[in-house]
């Protein structure tokens, strides 16, 4: 069953909407922006009806919010709007909003506007299907990768780990022996990545020279110390020897427990690049693993 969030400060719209929905939809509701929006930090939901006109964060403001977020910016937006709020339909739509339902709310116009917006979705679901994975390495791309982690913690109740690999000077190798040179040392280091790979893991290339990896097993500190030792020798070895000389590369790895850390994939990311930053200003070529 289809997840609706609608987001109106009124009770009485709440209610009718209820009244037509929830024959068909799960349907959740806040009564503010501010309230959607920590909603949606911890639940998914598959469309958004939002009201235009509410006290001290407007539907355009939260609109606005959701679409700077890039794990809510894609959940489809229908604008609630009164009958008289033809500019206001318009500016919502100039938006990004896929359509608006005018108050009151009739149900077969309503219910027939949800569903036409939910196909259109879920057809753009599954045009991107085929494009969440990296050309060149075959990994998940980084703007799939909340999802896919926020959805294995939630199963992985024993515990878990996320690691970040940064492979040092990639952008001045680029410049100096080209992309076909680039290309064969991501490549390699994918394979030698895939082949280290602990039992589960989901693999991710989140930019160009940095990798995530998300292994769902409650290691030791000593056991993850070593998986992360073997990134930066065994893996980084192999993609050294697609170089067309030049010094060798090396690679910086960071890490974090889960649920130590967080239990989410923006927090728990957040915190790898802290530490990553922490061992770029340290010299690189080490492993570090964050510290509160």
């Amino acid at each position: 069953m289809k997840h609706i969030l609608m987001v109106d400060d009124s009770t009485t719209n709440l209610k009718s909407a209820a009244e037509v929905l929830q024959p068909f939809y799960h349907l959740s509701m806040a009564k503010s922006g501010r309230q959607a929006l920590n909603f949606l930090k911890k639940n998914k939901t598959d469309l958004i009806l939002l009201d235009i006109m509410m006290p001290e964060m407007d539907g355009y403001e939260t609109m606005e919010q959701i679409k700077l977020n890039p794990r809510t910016a894609n959940i489809p937006i229908i604008f609630l709007t009164a009958d008289t709020e033809h500019e206001s339909e318009m500016r919502g739509l100039k938006m990004g909003a896929l359509d608006y339902i005018k108050k009151p709310f009739e149900a077969e116009v309503m219910l027939g506007r949800i569903e036409k917006v939910l196909q259109m979705e879920d057809m753009r679901r599954n045009i991107l299907g085929s494009s969440k994975k990296d050309l060149l390495t075959d990994l998940l791309k980084g703007e799939y990768m909340a999802s896919e982690v926020d959805s294995r913690i939630r199963s992985d109740a024993d515990g878990a780990e996320m690691v970040m690999v940064d492979i040092d000077g990639f952008g001045h190798f680029l410049r100096e022996q080209g992309s076909s040179y680039a290309n064969g040392v991501i490549i390699k280091f994918t394979e030698a990545l895939r082949d280290t790979a602990l039992s589960g893991s989901i693999l991710c290339r989140s930019d160009e020279d940095e990798f995530i990896i998300y292994i769902p097993q409650s290691l030791s500190e000593a056991e993850l110390m070593s998986y992360c030792e073997e990134i930066c020798g065994h893996v980084m070895e192999e993609a050294n020897s697609a170089r067309n000389g030049g010094d060798a590369l090396t690679a910086s790895v960071v890490a974090v427990f889960i649920p130590k850390h967080g239990r989410d994939y923006d927090t728990l990311y957040q915190k790898l690049q802290m530490a990553m930053y922490h061992v770029k200003q340290s010299g690189k070529n080490r492993v570090h693993f964050y510290r509160e």
